[in-house]
């Protein structure tokens, strides 16, 4: 989902970080349903608000079951048992709370669409921030939409070329031209194929993997490779930024890249903290680049030089992204790695919660220090990040009522300080600490007093130098545009004009 303009801010945006799967199989008795419940239940971290499937059913038509909830409430042995087709697609979905409107059906993906011209049902992760401009064209040729996503969007423009063309790579390219934003998205036709398309800055990660079998043969397409592995599949490859990969049952894996370009823009935080850490992505391991992340924290730390402190000093994760960056840490520090936090597992990803309050309340439900191996210790947490900061001060009451001595926060990402417009749930300068921090006190003197708002000891950042050599890709491979306010689109470089204009007109 995309914004246009400021005052929608709130209500018009929901910003998604999704998953989307899908399966070919060439055999056509068999049913895919459970493969693809495999993949989205594996990539449940990108997306807790609601799960759908659609697949191909004998005849050439599709059908669609999605609603709200977790993947193992919605696809449901009752559900899957009835959805029978060897080939389909999927979606988790994660949105920001809005209004009332975006609990309907028609916001969960996937999106299928169809009218008297064309079927086709659609899974999106990304942002269109150029979608105003493309839905008002859509709207002066009689198009009528039903929702405020920028899915229906991408939906209606595909159809609407389709009217030109019946070659579903040519109508794809001819999308991608307009299209200025962030997205990886699958596409499944009623002739039975899949479309496997990511942006040509290659923001979100996009993979596909076999599975060979005496009896069939399987082609997969996941956000990330653990849903690929989950199915006992063997990663091929990743697809390229700019990229069309075709799969069907009937023929080979064929590919058509849309643009290519030296500049790519794969998103940072995947590395540091949504991705899973068995997955890898554009052939780095996610697990090992948060091992790096803490061996540089560690390096040059003055706080380790202290003596009288590590005598009592113990390095404490904060489950679950921070645990390799605290292993790395510890084993470059030479300090005990403790578990220091226990987990609810029933409660899911406070960051990725809609809703501030939902956050801050599930910080208590989530986390409880153990006392026994907090007490009387130099606590050095590890963490990935810290967004508005009212998450890591909770944590730090935690751990300071539970007896330590000191609270030292070291952070695996670099200050995030501007908001991000190609699908991450921080949207505004003042909802993110570093960033009003920074506004309000300088360059150097903003990360003590941010350290002094959370209320911790010490606090330190990781560099953005040592984020960039940690996931191993150039500063021009990746965006890091909520780290040092350089956005690699026009049309949210036109949208920040916008807003800047409209800003001044009120003061």
């Amino acid at each position: 989902m995309a914004l246009n303009c400021k005052k929608n801010l709130k209500i018009d945006k929901p910003i998604e970080h999704c998953a989307v799967f899908g399966v070919s199989c060439d055999d056509k008795t068999f049913t895919i349903s459970r493969l693809l419940y495999l993949g989205l239940i594996s990539q449940q971290h990108r997306g807790q608000e609601s799960t759908g499937i659609s697949i191909l059913k004998t005849g050439g038509s599709i059908v669609t079951y999605k609603n709200k909830g977790l993947v193992s409430q919605v696809l449901n042995d009752s559900a899957l048992s009835k959805l029978w087709g060897n080939v389909g697609i999927g979606h988790n979905r994660y949105a920001t709370t809005g209004a009332q409107e975006f609990n309907s059906l028609d916001y969960i993906q996937p999106y299928h669409f169809k009218n008297n011209e064309i079927e086709f049902s659609l899974a999106f992760n990304g942002t269109i921030p150029n979608y105003a401009e493309l839905k008002q064209s859509l709207e002066n040729k009689g198009r009528i939409f039903v929702t405020n996503t920028d899915t229906e969007v991408v939906a209606q423009l595909i159809a609407s070329i389709a009217l030109g063309t019946e070659s579903w790579p040519e109508i794809l390219k001819t999308a991608s031209e307009s299209l200025d934003g962030s997205y990886s998205l699958l596409i499944l036709t009623a002739e039975g194929d899949i479309y496997a398309i990511r942006d040509p800055l290659g923001f979100k990660p996009l993979c596909i993997g076999e599975l060979k079998t005496e009896e069939r043969n399987f082609y997969i397409v996941s956000s990330e490779s653990c849903g690929i592995d989950v199915v006992g599949g063997r990663l091929i490859r990743d697809v390229e930024p700019g990229e069309i990969v075709h799969l069907s049952h009937r023929k080979e894996l064929h590919s058509e890249m849309v643009v290519k370009s030296d500049r790519t823009a794969l998103c940072q935080f995947e590395f540091v903290y949504f991705a899973r850490p068995d997955s890898i992505i554009d052939g780095v391991s996610v697990a090992q680049t948060r091992l790096q992340l803490g061996i540089n924290l560690a390096r040059n730390d003055p706080i380790l030089k202290d003596f009288k402190f590590r005598e009592n000093a113990i390095v404490v994760p904060v489950p679950d992204s921070g645990r390799s960056v605290a292993v790395g840490y510890a084993q470059e520090a030479k300090l005990p790695y403790v578990e220091g936090l226990m987990k609810n597992r029933y409660v899911w990803r406070t960051f990725i919660m809609p809703g501030q309050k939902n956050r801050e309340a599930a910080v208590k439900e989530k986390l409880n220090p153990i006392k026994t191996f907090i007490n009387s210790k130099n606590v050095i947490i590890l963490d990935d990040s810290i967004v508005r900061g009212t998450t890591t001060k909770k944590i730090i009451n935690l751990i300071r009522d539970a007896g330590a001595i000191s609270v030292n926060v070291r952070i695996s990402c670099p200050p995030v300080i501007r908001p991000c417009y190609m699908g991450i749930d921080f949207p505004t300068t003042s909802e993110l600490i570093a960033g009003r921090f920074k506004e309000l006190y300088g360059n150097e003197a903003y990360i003590d007093e941010i350290r002094k708002k959370i209320g911790a000891d010490s606090l330190r950042y990781q560099t953005i130098d040592d984020l960039i050599s940690a996931i191993g890709k150039s500063k021009n491979q990746l965006c890091m545009a909520c780290l040092t306010g350089e956005y690699p689109l026009k049309s949210v470089n036109k949208i920040i004009e916008m807003e800047r204009a409209i800003s001044s007109d009120r003061n």
